[in-house]
């Protein structure tokens, strides 16, 4: 109706609707059943929590809820089942407008599931996983795509280690392609290069893998401390030695706030920001990913809508990193300085004001206050 009404007064077809590119999240979705606790219980005792609640957990499956909160469309990628608990997590993602459209779902696979303890007295969180099974995404379901209908993919650094370094391959040669088809067409497609971010969290050495691949990594304070470093300057500063030339990286430590390193080795840093009151500290972490994703996203497509392609000032010198596999520069030009500040103070106060919430709801009136 709309199409003809236009042609009738305009006497041509309407502009093609504007399709505006996702950010897509790699990982893990699972029921977390949640009992928030006086104090953590001691062995063998018999106690009763102050409250309880099931929902939708699991890293990737956060990050896309926090993404979803602000308003920008996101797509989960992970394995599901036909279990109901993982009925239950499909159609928490459509309540929430989260694409999962293209997620194998498995005939006769479980539903992972976590039992997490919320400590009043400390602020803790313990959390005990159940795997259920032991199926993982791979490169495969990646190649089923369209790379193009994506600006960022985001990968949960998981046990599937060369599965993931395979389909980041597969981002880096869409990457080339793209800008190469751009150098000859004159710079006239519209699409963008796909900005690879990865989470190092779990204790595992061998993610270490995975940095010589990421655009930006997030690096948790309990993988910084397995691999012996102290404070967030020092994760900075070694785990750059590792990182894809150019590579952004952040390392956030709870109540220190967050540090960052932009792609010609400047450091940034933020406070911070605790609520009156601590309610829920459990998605802290994957709060403060999802939103430095979701800021730098953004200035992304500013920077690429906006650019002049001669201006000279734009260019940011970066030392080539010679010890790592990836001879990839990064997809980065469009972090700077003040854009990564920005960034991870913008990460800082979504993920202070989460843990003053119950749950994830209410991030998206805390992100309107915070543009007021």
């Amino acid at each position: 109706m709309i199409s003809t009404f236009y042609e009738r007064i305009v006497g041509t077809s309407p502009p093609p609707e504007q399709i505006v590119p996702k950010i897509l999240c790699v990982g893990l979705s699972c029921v977390d059943i949640v009992q928030l606790c006086k104090s953590y219980p001691q062995e063998d005792t018999d106690q009763s929590c102050i409250d309880f609640r099931y929902q939708r957990g699991g890293n990737a499956s956060n990050n896309c809820t926090v993404i979803s909160q602000l308003d920008y469309p996101c797509e989960f990628l992970g394995i599901l089942s036909k279990e109901q608990f993982s009925k239950f997590l499909q159609d928490d993602m459509k309540k929430l407008k989260i694409d999962f459209s293209h997620c194998p779902i498995l005939e006769d696979g479980g539903c992972p599931t976590s039992v997490v303890l919320l400590s009043m007295s400390t602020g803790s969180r313990t959390i005990i996983h159940h795997k259920q099974n032991e199926t993982e995404i791979t490169l495969k379901d990646l190649e089923k795509l369209s790379l193009e209908d994506y600006t960022w993919i985001h990968f949960e650094g998981r046990r599937n280690v060369s599965d993931i370094i395979q389909m980041m391959q597969h981002i880096e040669n869409y990457n080339n392609a793209l800008i190469q088809m751009q150098s000859v067409n004159g710079d006239k497609s519209t699409h963008l290069p796909i900005t690879v971010s990865v989470e190092l969290e779990k204790t595992r050495p061998e993610l270490l893998d995975l940095l010589p691949y990421a655009d930006v990594a997030f690096v948790s304070k309990d993988f910084s401390q397995s691999r012996g470093y102290t404070n967030m300057r020092e994760t900075l500063n070694n785990f750059s030695q590792e990182s894809k030339t150019g590579a952004t990286i952040f390392s956030a430590w709870a109540d220190r706030g967050a540090m960052a390193r932009a792609p010609d080795g400047t450091i940034v840093q933020s406070p911070a920001f605790p609520p009156y009151k601590i309610i829920d500290t459990l998605g802290a972490g994957d709060t403060f990913n999802a939103a430095v994703i979701y800021y730098l996203n953004k200035e992304k497509i500013s920077f690429h809508r906006d650019r002049n392609p001669d201006d000279q000032s734009l260019k940011v010198e970066v030392s080539r990193n010679f010890n790592i596999e990836s001879s990839e520069r990064c997809q980065t030009e469009f972090i700077n300085r003040d854009v990564l500040q920005s960034a991870v103070v913008f990460g800082c106060r979504l993920a202070g004001a989460k843990i003053g919430l119950r749950g994830f709801d209410g991030l998206s009136k805390v992100y309107k206050n915070y543009l007021s």
